[in-house]
């Protein structure tokens, strides 16, 4: 993978990872504010951030060493800074936001900002607009260790103006320095200044009135990875009186001169630059110039460039240039020059036709390249190169390509040529996997490398816990219940990163109960009489601080009956004082039991159950569980996977009446030995010779006074149960005067190990085949005999969804049949029914679906001679 960054790609790199070198303010001063944006300011107030300064004159008078200034707002002043702070206590103005982008303005004929006499004195985050001369936009003197970071100069229609002038200043930094206008010259630095550092620079110009770009004239002063562009005179210029300085990884291209020139100066550096496009010489060195390094250089399309347009009178256009005496004491290797069409790469006292006619007449150049192909420049550079600064013009070290050989020279082998280093970065991927109590555990393993280490992992979970570390894995637990954006940063060890953000809501952990009956109208069990639901009529059942249920439960899990209806109907359970769904969740006829087990979002601890009929019925609920934002079990999806079938056992022996049928199923059919909590299984009675019910419970329990299936003879009926497990058995108790088979097929269990926490939805309906909810492609009608239709969940597996619980409704069958609900695996049809119904019926069922994570489809297949219209609600899902 190879990056190609734009230059305004890179100034928008380079000027946001800007910060302040300066040491902080003490911890006993408070910040000054200025703010004359708020009607509370006053130059007569403390300057605190309640009541702040309303001008900068204010704060520069108040201010004391180890203060920092924080500035909001818009001023026409000058900024006069005529006091000094310390080493270990600088005075700082800067703006107030912590946004890299934002910036306090100065506006006005001579807004600007003067430094004169002081020292520790830090300038960050100021964009001055200035109209009128003779002052420069930044005008430091006869001071030391001064810091100026992000200076805006933005472009304006005004004559040129000084730009950012330091004369007599030392040991000093200009970091972020952006210009847009033209300036006379954009940054200066005259023959007393020394030890001054031009980083991060990004200097450019609309017009033809700009002189140089940067200007150095005094002794070991620096200028690193910056840009200039558009410059009318010299991008870079290296005066006769500067010694010792250091011109590496910069971009210097499109200027109306030369881009680089070295002017006489002695002992300087020109390296790891590129200068392009420029319509004179790309490097130039001339007059006494001595001790003068060239290397590791990248040159090109100088003297005709097609952008800008160039002065006809311009003679000189060559690509790298030595002139006159400069010639006896300057070193020309490593670089890159490639001639424009109809001129010279070089020049040696004269210009010379080829790199070859180059080392000849000045016997430099031995590692000099004129090739134009795409990795000449990479892993070719000299690493011992004088004045090589140790990071590109983005910030980046050396990299080695592992598809390019290593040419280079110095102590390491693989540096390239030119301000720019070909590098490939890390590719951060991360996973989440909920656990019950809201921790969380991300996972970034599966990251990978680019052609350095990673060095750093930062978890950000969106709750404000950010943890920076060396180690692939964090782990976390949210306090509250919502959803937050989970974002991981890898930073390998050269700076580079890679951002990946996912959303997550932390899962609720499944505690299983009793069952424990909760609400029985017929014998005021959960209500305060025994009168049954009215005609359209809602309960309210409050669920937590009762029967050992806490006051953090989110859903219940009951097994819900109705019985007595004098009339057709359906049952609804839904969050209390929330909208009346149109799901259904039991469906009767007049005179029928009938059970289904619910799965409910709880609002303020409590559910309402609506009876949507025209006749009255009695409701009875025996909780089997509940999930909490607090500890409990994890989930885990199976099959479904047949564990019981008296049809097919030896002797194919019904359960007798009164009788109790044990089934292990710790250790079978991939339900762990160890640590299971409870089991859940969808289960079927068929062929029962007289009227009853099945109790399934936790073998060596009490047998619970609850129904799960309710029955007539000749029957099938299918119930999804979740029965906790004990010793790792469960039971099924035969409640009739009849014989009747049991057939159970396991769907999941939960476990205190690792597995999947539940998320609550809904009800929300999301297939109706008498609609077409849900049914795209095929629209809406009903199934055809043994077809099927499918249900696209792949938003959910998105989530992290391993299995879904859905509420499913059969109605307008033509035939006896029954329904097979499954995930789409690419495997042949499970041997299971989770809805079994007659003509005419309208039969509803909890279904609990494992999902393919790679198409997250939800298959209904019916296998019935007739059609069927199928309706599913979905009532949550499990996942990581």
């Amino acid at each position: 993978m190879r990056r190609t960054l734009s230059l305004g790609t890179v100034v928008v790199a380079l000027v946001a990872g800007v910060g302040v070198t300066a040491a902080p303010a003490s911890a006993a001063l408070a910040d000054l504010y200025v703010n004359n944006t708020v009607n509370s300011c006053s130059d007569a107030g403390p300057g605190s951030q309640a009541q702040p300064l309303c001008t900068l004159a204010a704060a520069a008078a108040a201010v004391v060493p180890g203060q920092t200034v924080q500035t909001t707002g818009t001023y026409n002043e000058r900024l006069k800074i005529a006091k000094s702070g310390s080493p270990s206590g600088p005075i700082t103005f800067r703006n107030a936001s912590p946004d890299p982008e934002k910036y306090t303005a100065l506006l006005g004929n001579h807004a600007g900002i003067t430094i004169d006499g002081q020292h520790d004195v830090a300038v960050v985050g100021f964009r001055i607009t200035m109209l009128l001369g003779p002052d420069p936009v930044l005008a430091v003197a006869n001071s030391t260790r001064i810091t100026v970071d992000r200076l805006l100069i933005p472009g304006v229609n005004a004559d040129p103006v000084p730009g950012v002038r330091l004369t007599g200043v030392t040991d000093s930094t200009l970091r972020g320095v952006q210009t847009f206008r033209d300036l006379t010259p954009a940054i200066s630095l005259d023959a007393a200044t020394s030890g001054v550092v031009v980083t991060s620079a990004y200097l450019s110009t609309p017009g033809p009135k700009h002189s140089d770009g940067i200007e150095v004239h005094g002794p070991n002063n620096s200028v690193v990875r910056s840009g200039v562009t558009g410059a009318a005179g010299t991008g870079i210029l290296v005066g006769a009186t500067a010694k010792g300085t250091v011109v590496a990884g910069n971009l210097v291209g499109t200027g109306r001169g030369v881009g680089i020139h070295v002017a006489g100066a002695t002992g300087t550096t020109v390296t790891n630059n590129t200068a392009y496009n420029n319509c004179s010489t790309g490097i130039r060195v001339s007059g006494a110039a001595t001790g003068v390094s060239v290397q590791n250089n990248v040159v090109y399309g100088n003297g005709e460039p097609t952008t800008p347009a160039c002065d006809a009178a311009i003679t000189e256009k060559v690509g790298l240039g030595v002139y006159g005496a400069a010639a006896d004491g300057t070193t020309v290797d490593y670089n890159t020059v490639r001639a424009s069409p109809n001129n010279p790469p070089y020049a040696w006292r004269t210009p010379v036709a080829s790199l070859t006619a180059f080392r000849a007449a000045s016997g430099q150049g031995a590692h000099d390249l004129d090739s134009a192909g795409p990795d000449v420049n990479i892993d070719s550079g000299n690493a011992a190169a004088p004045g090589r600064h140790p990071v590109d013009y983005h910030g980046n070290g050396p990299e080695d390509d592992p598809g390019v050989p290593n040419t280079g020279a110095g102590p390491v082998s693989y540096v390239d040529r030119g301000a720019r280093e070909r590098v490939m970065g890390p590719s951060v991927l991360f996973t989440l996997s909920g656990r019950t109590g809201g921790a969380v555990v991300a996972d970034a393993s599966d990251s990978e490398a680019g052609w350095v280490p990673i060095g750093t992992y930062t978890f950000d979970f969106g709750d404000g816990t950010v943890v920076t570390q060396a180690e692939k894995v964090a782990n976390h637990t949210y306090a509250q219940a919502g959803q937050f954006l989970v974002t991981v940063t890898a930073t390998d060890t050269n700076g580079l990163t890679s951002t990946l953000t996912k959303s997550y809501t932390p899962g609720d952990g499944y505690v299983p109960v009793g069952p424990v009956r909760v609400l029985d109208t017929r014998a005021a069990i959960g209500t305060a009489g025994t009168t049954p639901l009215a005609p359209g009529g809602t309960l309210t059942l409050e669920l937590a601080n009762r029967d050992g249920v806490p006051a953090s439960i989110t859903s219940a899990t009951m097994n819900v009956t109705v019985t007595s209806p004098t009339g057709p109907g359906f049952l609804s359970v839904y969050p209390h004082a929330g909208p009346t769904p149109t799901s259904s969740n039991l469906n009767w006829v007049a005179g029928q039991t009938v059970p289904n087990l619910v799965v409910a979002s709880v609002a303020a601890g409590k559910v309402d159950i609506r009876n949507s009929s025209g006749g009255t019925v009695h409701v009875i609920a025996d909780l089997v569980g509940y999930h909490t934002t607090g500890v409990g079990s994890s989930f885990v999806p199976l099959g479904p996977v047949r564990a019981l079938d008296t049809r097919e056992a030896q002797g194919r022996t019904p359960v007798a009446s009164g009788g109790t049928l044990v089934l292990p199923v710790a250790g079978l059919r991939g339900v762990p030995a160890t640590g299971v909590t409870a089991v859940t299984m969808n289960v079927t009675v068929t062929e029962p010779t007289r009227d009853g019910f099945l109790t399934v419970y936790p073998d060596g329990k009490a047998r619970p006074n609850a129904s799960n299936l309710n029955w007539t003879p000749g029957l099938t009926v299918p119930n999804l149960v979740v029965v906790p497990v004990v010793n790792g058995k469960v039971a099924f108790h035969n409640t009739s005067p009849g014989t009747v088979h049991v057939i159970a097929d396991i769907v999941g269990y939960h476990s205190s190990g690792v597995g999947a926490v539940f998320r609550p939805r809904g009800p929300y309906r999301m297939l109706d085949t008498r609609n077409g909810t849900g049914t795209w492609p095929s629209g809406a009608g009903p199934v055809a005999p043994g077809g099927w239709i499918d249900l696209n969940l792949s938003s959910l597996t998105y989530e992290g969804a391993t299995a879904v619980i859905l509420n499913v409704t059969v109605t307008e069958p033509t035939r006896d049949g029954f329904l097979t609900v499954y995930g789409d695996f690419g495997q042949p049809r499970p041997n299971a029914s989770n809805l079994n119904w007659r003509a005419g019926q309208t039969v509803p069922n909890l279904v609990v679906v494992q999902l393919n994570p790679v198409n997250g489809t939800a298959r209904f297949h019916n296998t019935g001679a007739g059609t069927v219209h199928v309706v599913a609600d979905l009532v949550g899902f499990y996942g990581n």
